[in-house]
């Protein structure tokens, strides 16, 4: 059988993902190196992770309304471009004032390639093919887990921090000639007779209920960050394990999330992705609540809940990003994506802070399980949002 034509650009685009994925979570566990080497307090490395996607946010809220206008390929070499800067900027910096402009400049861009890269799925992918499609760019968050991460940090360990930045701009750089030579040009959505203005443009968006539900379904998707930066803190101080465990729990959990990224993407392809969403949320809201009220455990049983919960949350975001830009016509298809990407990063970003001040207070990690049926809460209002959405392809 022959290869269809978009495999390719389609491997190049989860290259371009891998790219910005891994950008962003290196910081993280390069944290302590970063602030014995920058002489940085806890407080002022955060900074470094909340500027991304802040700055994120607000790039997208400003492309919102632009990106139909042009070639879409031209669109994301340009943003890709910027990107690409941005990371040689981070592995040049020597202090911390530098270090956080690069992050400012890595997160502009950055946060505005997952909206660009599923546009593009949307323009080339057949309507039947296209969860399978979305399960392969989705594939990045575990390559990056399970690859990406523990060869940053060798790099790391072995010639210091820069250099682990300047490995990710140079797999980047060697992308964007790729992606410059294989994805094809990129503007049958441009309109001719489409002379509407950016506050119209913005105006009809408002109106539509399709925003709306797109806007509460990836809201109550990202509200999982309230719980996930804290879960390896919940296994050490609460279940028990030993943190030199840790490793081994995120490299199962990786390679699972590896594995059911393209699987959830072909079943559906095969069931439809409203009905593999539903199912999959389902489970999700039984999984974290049995998780998160777990007040001992054993490896076996931390791995094995840790891994069938990234599984089945990677079922949750490869329909949902299947169905929201399956929820827009083509020409506008750019802007609505760049602007449900600006409500992800606020979202993301707001679940986190409210998880912190949940478990910042007396309790202290003992209030994990209400954090965990928040979280399923707003798993079961997914459901009902999902069953709103309307496809139009």
């Amino acid at each position: 059988m022959a290869r269809p034509i978009y495999s390719i650009p389609v491997l190049l685009l989860a290259g371009v993902q891998l790219s910005h994925v891994l950008d962003f979570v290196i910081l993280m566990p390069l944290g302590p190196m970063l602030t014995r080497a920058l002489g940085i307090s806890t407080q002022s490395f955060s900074w470094l992770v909340s500027v991304y996607t802040l700055s994120a946010a607000l790039s997208c809220l400003l492309a919102a309304f632009v990106m139909d206008r042009f070639d879409r390929k031209k669109v994301l070499v340009l943003i890709y471009s910027g990107l690409v800067l941005g990371t040689f900027m981070c592995a040049a910096s020597t202090n911390f004032e530098l270090l956080l402009a690069a992050r400012v400049i890595t997160g502009f861009f950055g946060g505005l390639l997952q909206s660009i890269i599923l546009a593009i799925v949307g323009d080339i992918v057949p309507a039947d093919h296209r969860g399978r499609a979305t399960g392969t760019i989705m594939a990045a968050f575990a390559v990056s887990s399970v690859v990406g991460v523990p060869l940053g940090l060798a790099i790391a360990n072995k010639y210091g921090w820069q250099a682990t930045f300047f490995a990710i701009a140079g797999f980047s750089l060697v992308n964007l000639g790729l992606v410059m030579w294989r994805v094809p040009k990129l503007d049958g959505h441009i309109g001719t007779d489409d002379k509407s203005s950016i506050a119209s443009e913005f105006a009809n968006l408002m109106k539509s209920p399709t925003t709306w539900t797109a806007w509460m379904l990836i809201i109550s998707m990202m509200s999982v960050f309230g719980m996930f930066p804290f879960i390896s803190q919940f296994i050490v101080q609460i279940l028990g394990i030993d943190e030199s465990r840790l490793p081994q729990i995120y490299l199962v959990q990786g390679l699972a999330t590896m594995i059911a990224a393209p699987l959830m993407g072909r079943l559906s392809d095969l069931f439809g992705a409203k009905k593999v969403f539903i199912i999959c949320s389902v489970l999700s809201t039984f999984f974290v609540t049995w998780f998160t009220h777990l007040e001992t455990a054993t490896l076996l049983t931390v791995i094995t809940l840790n891994t069938v919960m990234a599984a089945i949350g990677i079922g949750r975001m490869t329909p949902s990003m299947d169905l929201i830009s399956r929820s827009v016509i083509a020409r506008k298809r750019g802007s609505f994506m760049t602007l449900v990407a600006a409500v992800q990063q606020l979202a993301a970003s707001g679940a986190a802070y409210a998880g912190g001040v949940i478990l910042s207070g007396h309790k202290g990690m003992a209030a994990f399980p209400v954090v965990g049926l928040l979280v399923a809460a707003t798993m079961a209002l997914s459901v009902g949002v999902s069953a709103k959405m309307i496809t139009v392809e």
